[in-house]
C-alpha cells in the first residue's frame, strides 16, 4: 500500500526534511567529474535504492529513497533540469505488484516516497531510470538553470533493486523524552521535542485585540516571586511632602511604563523611561528566570522615543536550510522597519516601503499583513520574509533572485514594496469606506463600515454594514455574506467586540447598557443577546470603545471586566453567563471598602494563558499615593475560582488592555507600588539534611534535621540576603501570597505560616529502605525528627522535598553509623569463699540478739543498681518539672 507525500504526518515531514538535507549533502559527494562512456555525448549512470527501516513491521511505513550517481547538469536552486520518469516496482510476498511513480528528482538527483507494507514476508523493490537528454530548463516550471557544457548530452538509463523484510514485530520509535520534573532553563536540549508543549514566547505582533492571550505553554499557578528589578524610582518619597506619604508618578495617565515587553528564548525585553517620558532611557534584555541583565542598549530606544514594539522567530525551510533563526526585535518608524538581534541588541537589517495592514503571524513565524484597499477593490497578502525580494542569498548580479534558497538578510536594506504572496480583485459591491475588523488566516476577513460618529463621546450608532471576505485559497476574495446593522433606539452607541474563533462568533457591545450580543462569523446571522448586568461603574470602561474596554475572548468564552470590579464570563455559543467573579465573599470579592470611591477595585484582564486569567487593578490618572491593597488576581478561566492573589498595582502597558508578558510559565509585570518589575513563577529550591550524632549505639536515637530553602534569584538580592542570611524559607502554596508580600514588599510577618512537607527515608547496612516518616518545615525552613534505627551498621538518610506549585523539588542526603549496644549492668564483686569448720574451745558468750542479715547475690546487686538509676532519673524529672513551672510563673 502506497502512502504519498500529501498525507505525511507532521513527524514524517520532520524526518523527511532531515532526509532531504542528508541527500543534499550526499549530492555534494557524488557531484564528481563525469566519466565518458563511449563518446562525448553519452554517459553511463548508476542507480541506487534504499528502503528503511529494514526489517520493519507489517503496516509500518518505510522510507524509499532512490537516486542516480549523476546530478542534473543544469540544476540550480529552483531552476534547471531534473531527472524525470523515475519509477519503482514493488513486488509483494504473494506476487502482487505496486507500481509507484513517475517521480521527478530534486537538484541532487534524489527522490523519495513513503510506503506501507501490508503483508508479512519479503518485498522486492526495483528502481528504474529510463535515461534522459540533459536540458537547461526545469521540466515542469520551465525555469532556466546554470549553463553547462553537458546540456544536450544523453544520460543512459539504469536500475537497481533491493529487498525489504516485513515481520510481525513493529520497529519501535525512540520514545519522547519526558517533561521536566526538576527546575529547567533555556536552552531546551534539541531532543526534548515534547517540551514545546510547556514553553512559549511573547512576541506582541498580533493586533491589540489578541495581545493579552497566550495560546502556548504554561502560566503561574501561585504567587511565588522569582525576582524583582528596579525600573524607576517608586514607592514612598519620604519626608515632609505636601501630600502625606506621597509616591512617585508611574505614567498611568499617558506615559505607561514597561511598554511592549517581549519574551524570546527565555529573555525578557523592555524599554526604560527617561524622566517623565515612557521611554528613551535605553533598552533592557534580562534573563526571564533570574532578572540578570544580559545586555543594555542606550541607542536602541532613544531616537524619537522609539523602542522595538514586536518580535519575530522565523523558521526558514528550504532544501538548503532548515530551522528557526535567532529572534528579531522590530523597531518601526513609519513604513521603515529595523531588525535588531535578540541575542546582542545589534542592528541586523532594514526593510523599507512596508505597507499598512492588519498584522498576523504565519505558520513559520512570517509577519504577514493583509493589505486592504476598499476604494480600489484590492486585497493582498504582504510577507516580510517573501522569497526573491533580496532577503536571501542572491545568485544574480542585481541581487533579486535567490535560487540558492538560503536566508541571508544581515547587513541589507531591502525594499519590501513588492513582497506580496498573493493579491486578488474584490467585488465591486464592497463599500468604499469599509475597514478590516478581524482576520482568520486562510479562512475569512471580517470588515465593517464606520459604526460611530467621530469624537471621544461617540454619541449614538451609525447604520453600518458588516461583511466577510473569503481567505480560503480556493475562493479567496469572494464575498461570503453582508449584514446591515441599523441605528439602535435610544441613541445607543454600539461597538464591535472580541471575535471568538472557537465558536465562530463576533460580538457587539451596547455602550450605555453595557450589554453584549453575538452574531455568526459564517453568515452574519443574529445568535443571542443583548445580555449582561454589570455594575454601573462599568460604563466608564465601555463608553470610549477603547482597547481593553470591550472584553477579551479565549476558549470559546467572552470575558468582560473593567471599572465595575466584576469579571463576567459569557459562553459565546449562546450568551449564557458561565460565572461571575468579584461579587462574593472571601475568595470571590473585589470590594475596596473605604480605599476607593469605586466601591470595588477596578479589575481589568491583563493576560490569559494556560486556562487562567490574570487580572490587574488600574486607573487613568490614579491619585498618589495609590490606594492600598490593589492586587494581581489569578482566576480559573473555566470556573471563575480564585486561585491566588498578590498585592500589586500593575501598570497597564496599553490603556487597560494588558499587563506585562507571559511565557515559559512566568509572568513579568511592572508594580506601580514600588517601581519594580516583578517575575512570578515556579522556582528552584534547596534541601539540606544532617544526622547527629554521627555514631550512635544500637537502641539509641539519632536527631535528623535540615531545611528547605527558596533559591530563586530574588532571594539573593541585597535586601532579601540581608534579612535572610540563612536563606528564604520555602512555604506552602496556601500561604504563598502573604509570604511573598513579607519577603519582597516589606509587609508584616504573616500569621500561621505553614512550611512544606519533606519525606525522610533511610537505607540500612543491608541495603533495605526504611520509611522514617514525613515532616513539615517551620517558618524558618527547618524540619527535625528523632529516629531509632533497629540494626547496627552504616545508614544513609535521604530527605526529599517533592516540590509544589511554587517550587521545583529537591533532595539531600547524609549518613551516620550504629555501633553495638553498650551494656549498662554494674559489675558484681564475687563472694568470699567459705572457711572450713575447726574446733575451738567452748567459750561462753553472753546472749545478744544479732539482726538477721542477708548477703547480697548477683541478682539483688543488679536490682539495686537499677533502683539507683531510676532514683537518679526520678530526681532529674522532679528538678526539671520544678524548673519548668518556675519559668512558667515568671512569664
Amino acid at each position: 500500500m502506497r502512502t504519498t507525500k500529501k498525507y505525511q504526518s507532521v513527524k514524517q515531514k520532520t524526518v523527511t526534511l532531515s532526509l532531504v538535507l542528508m541527500l543534499t549533502l550526499s549530492a555534494m559527494v557524488v557531484a564528481l567529474p563525469l566519466i565518458h562512456a563511449q563518446d562525448a555525448d553519452t554517459w553511463d549512470t548508476y542507480a541506487y535504492i534504499v528502503v528503511s527501516p529494514n526489517p520493519t513491521g507489517v503496516n509500518q511505513a518505510v522510507f524509499v529513497v532512490f537516486w542516480i550517481d549523476k546530478i542534473p547538469v543544469s540544476a540550480a536552486g529552483v531552476g534547471g533540469d531534473r531527472w524525470t520518469d523515475y519509477r519503482i516496482k514493488v513486488t509483494k510476498p504473494n506476487g502482487d505488484i505496486d507500481n509507484l511513480g513517475p517521480y521527478i528528482s530534486d537538484p541532487t538527483s534524489s527522490a523519495y516516497d513513503i510506503y506501507t507494507p501490508d503483508q508479512i514476508g519479503t518485498y522486492s523493490f526495483e528502481f528504474t531510470f529510463p535515461g534522459q537528454v540533459a536540458s537547461l530548463y526545469h521540466p515542469e516550471t520551465g525555469i532556466a538553470g546554470s549553463n553547462s557544457p553537458y546540456i544536450g548530452d544523453t544520460f543512459l538509463g539504469s536500475s537497481a533493486t533491493t529487498t525489504l523484510t516485513v515481520t510481525e514485530d513493529v520497529v519501535e520509535k525512540i520514545p519522547e523524552y519526558p517533561l521536566p520534573t526538576e527546575y529547567w532553563t533555556r536552552p531546551i536540549e534539541g531532543q526534548n521535542t515534547a517540551w514545546a508543549s510547556i514553553s512559549s514566547n511573547w512576541l506582541n505582533g498580533d493586533p491589540v485585540s489578541t495581545y493579552n492571550y497566550q495560546p502556548d505553554g504554561l502560566a503561574p499557578n501561585t504567587a511565588h516571586v522569582m525576582w524583582t528589578k528596579y525600573l524607576q524610582d517608586g514607592g514612598v518619597v519620604g519626608g515632609n511632602t505636601a501630600i502625606e506619604g506621597q509616591t512617585y508618578y508611574m505614567g498611568d495617565s499617558y506615559e505607561m511604563r514597561f511598554n511592549n515587553p517581549m519574551i524570546i528564548q527565555g529573555r525578557l525585553y523592555y524599554d526604560l523611561p527617561l524622566s517623565s517620558d515612557k521611554s528613551g532611557g535605553g533598552y533592557m534584555c534580562v534573563d526571564l528566570l533570574t532578572g540578570e541583565t544580559i545586555w543594555y542598549s542606550e541607542d536602541l530606544a532613544v531616537a524619537d522615543n522609539a523602542a522595538p514594539s514586536f518580535g519575530q522567530i522565523f523558521d526558514y525551510e528550504s532544501f538548503n536550510q532548515h530551522g528557526a533563526t535567532n529572534g528579531y526585535l522590530w523597531q518601526t518608524a513609519g513604513n521603515t522597519w529595523n531588525a535588531y538581534d535578540a541575542v546582542t541588541g545589534k542592528w541586523l537589517f532594514t526593510q523599507t516601503e512596508v505597507p499598512s495592514g492588519t498584522q498576523k503571524y504565519g505558520d513559520y513565524g512570517e509577519i504577514l499583513r493583509y493589505v486592504y484597499d476598499s476604494e480600489n477593490k484590492w486585497l493582498a497578502l504582504w510577507n516580510n520574509t517573501q522569497h526573491n525580494v533580496g532577503l536571501e542569498r542572491a545568485t544574480t548580479a542585481d541581487g533579486t533572485t535567490a535560487n540558492d534558497y538560503q536566508w541571508r538578510p544581515v547587513g541589507k536594506e531591502v525594499n519590501m514594496s513588492t513582497a506580496y504572496t498573493w493579491n486578488v480583485t474584490l467585488p465591486s459591491s464592497i463599500p468604499d469606506d469599509s475597514s478590516v475588523v478581524h482576520v482568520i488566516p486562510d479562512d475569512l476577513m471580517l470588515c465593517s463600515t464606520p459604526t460611530n460618529p467621530s469624537g471621544f463621546a461617540n454619541y449614538g450608532t451609525l447604520a453600518h454594514t458588516m461583511f466577510a471576505i473569503s481567505l480560503n485559497p480556493a475562493t479567496r476574495g469572494d464575498l461570503l455574506w453582508t449584514k446591515t446593522f441599523p441605528t439602535v433606539d435610544g441613541d445607543i452607541s454600539q461597538f464591535t467586540g472580541p471575535i471568538d474563533e472557537v465558536n465562530r462568533v463576533f460580538t457587539k457591545l451596547n455602550k450605555e447598557t453595557m450589554q453584549w450580543s453575538g452574531y455568526s462569523l459564517d453568515d452574519g446571522s443574529y445568535l443571542w443577546g443583548p445580555v449582561g448586568n454589570p455594575r454601573d461603574f462599568q460604563v466608564y470602561s465601555s463608553r470610549s470603545g477603547g482597547a481593553g474596554s470591550q472584553g477579551t475572548s479565549a476558549y470559546g468564552i467572552l470575558y468582560d471586566a473593567g471599572y465595575g470590579g466584576l469579571v463576567i464570563a459569557y459562553d459565546t455559543a449562546n450568551g449564557d453567563v458561565l460565572w461571575t467573579y468579584g461579587n462574593g465573599g472571601e475568595g470571590n470579592s473585589t470590594n475596596s471598602g473605604l480605599e476607593t470611591a469605586w466601591g470595588n477595585y477596578p479589575t481589568f484582564i491583563g493576560c490569559i494563558a494556560d486556562g487562567k486569567i490574570y487580572t490587574f487593578t488600574a486607573e487613568h490618572s490614579v491619585n498618589m499615593p495609590i490606594y492600598k491593597d490593589a492586587r494581581i488576581r489569578c482566576i480559573d478561566a473555566f470556573t471563575g475560582e480564585e486561585l491566588w492573589t498578590l498585592m500589586g498595582f500593575a501598570t497597564s502597558t496599553s490603556f487597560y488592555s494588558r499587563i506585562g508578558a507571559i511565557a515559559d510559565g512566568y509572568l513579568a509585570y511592572l508594580n506601580a507600588y514600588d517601581g519594580q518589575v516583578y517575575c512570578i513563577g515556579k522556582g528552584p529550591s534547596e534541601t539540606t539534611v544532617t544526622a547527629s550524632p554521627e555514631i550512635i549505639a544500637c537502641g539509641t536515637s539519632v536527631m535528623i534535621k535540615g531545611s528547605v530553602i527558596d533559591t530563586a534569584s530574588g532571594t539573593t538580592q541585597n535586601e532579601q540576603a540581608a534579612r535572610f542570611p540563612h536563606g528564604v524559607p520555602a512555604v506552602a502554596d496556601s500561604c504563598m501570597s502573604e509570604w511573598m508580600e513579607y519577603v519582597y514588599m516589606q509587609k508584616p510577618f504573616p500569621d500561621n505560616v505553614e512550611g512544606v512537607r519533606v519525606t525522610l527515608t533511610a537505607v540500612d547496612a543491608n541495603g533495605n529502605t526504611q520509611n522514617i516518616g514525613t515532616v513539615t518545615t517551620d517558618a524558618s525552613g527547618m524540619f527535625k525528627k528523632m529516629w531509632t534505627p533497629e540494626i547496627e551498621g552504616e545508614y544513609t538518610v535521604i530527605a526529599t522535598f517533592a516540590g509544589t506549585e511554587s517550587y521545583w523539588g529537591s533532595y539531600a542526603q547524609t549518613a551516620f553509623g550504629v555501633d553495638p549496644a553498650v551494656s549498662t549492668a554494674v559489675p558484681i564483686t564475687p563472694e568470699e569463699p567459705e572457711t572450713p569448720d575447726t574446733e575451738t574451745p567452748d567459750t561462753e558468750t553472753p546472749d545478744t540478739e544479732t539482726p538477721d542479715t542477708e548477703q547480697p547475690t548477683a541478682e539483688t546487686a543488679l536490682i539495686s543498681t537499677e533502683v539507683a538509676i531510676i532514683a537518679v532519673v526520678a530526681v532529674a524529672v522532679v528538678v526539671g518539672a520544678a524548673a519548668f513551672w518556675t519559668l512558667r510563673k515568671r512569664k
